[in-house]
């Protein structure tokens, strides 16, 4: 039987992403390897055994950044589905940082093997002739920084085609 969302328990998020924000700039990753290789994407990656997801994104920022971030604030799970099936998910984390941080993270910048980081200004990274932007990620940043922890958003696809990004407002169960 195909695990899809109506069917089966949901697969539990096994990643986390974050975005570093400083007024109306993000700290981006243009990704140097799969997934989204070659787009532009928040950091994060895969939890450890025992980890929790606040531990886990902390820790990847540390390794793909340099900056030490634990201000880092949940807005929730973002969940792929792929041809009606359920690929799990990653949770969502944002931090603030000041203009002196800003100021002091000379970019661009390739500090580790993940790829070039540099901060782009939420205008530039939401301009609908942007595609360079990972799709599910520009659809998300438009409403994630003021997003509550309970917070989901569902990408659907078919194929490696996004299809849909929705938000579900998990305290009365619609989706916008």
């Amino acid at each position: 039987m195909t695990r899809t969302l109506e069917t089966q328990a949901l697969i539990p998020p096994k990643y986390t992403l974050g975005f570093v924000k400083c007024g109306e700039s993000v700290l981006f990753l243009n990704r140097e390897k799969a997934p989204w290789m070659g787009r532009w994407n928040g950091v994060g990656g895969k939890l450890d055994q025992g980890e929790s997801a606040h531990d886990c994104i902390v820790r990847e920022t540390k390794e793909e950044t340099g900056l030490e971030l634990p201000q880092y604030k949940p807005h929730g799970v973002l969940r792929w589905v792929r041809d009606g099936q359920d690929l799990g998910g990653v949770y969502l984390f944002t931090a603030e940082v000041s203009e002196e941080v800003m100021a002091s993270y000379k970019t661009p910048i390739s500090y580790c093997h993940e790829g070039i980081l540099d901060w782009k200004t939420l205008e530039w990274l939401l301009h609908p002739e942007n595609t360079g932007v990972v799709d599910n990620v520009k659809i998300i940043l438009k409403s994630l920084f003021s997003a509550p922890p309970s917070s989901t958003w569902i990408a659907t696809y078919e194929g490696h085609k996004l299809t849909s990004c929705e938000y579900v407002d998990t305290a009365s169960s619609t989706t916008k």
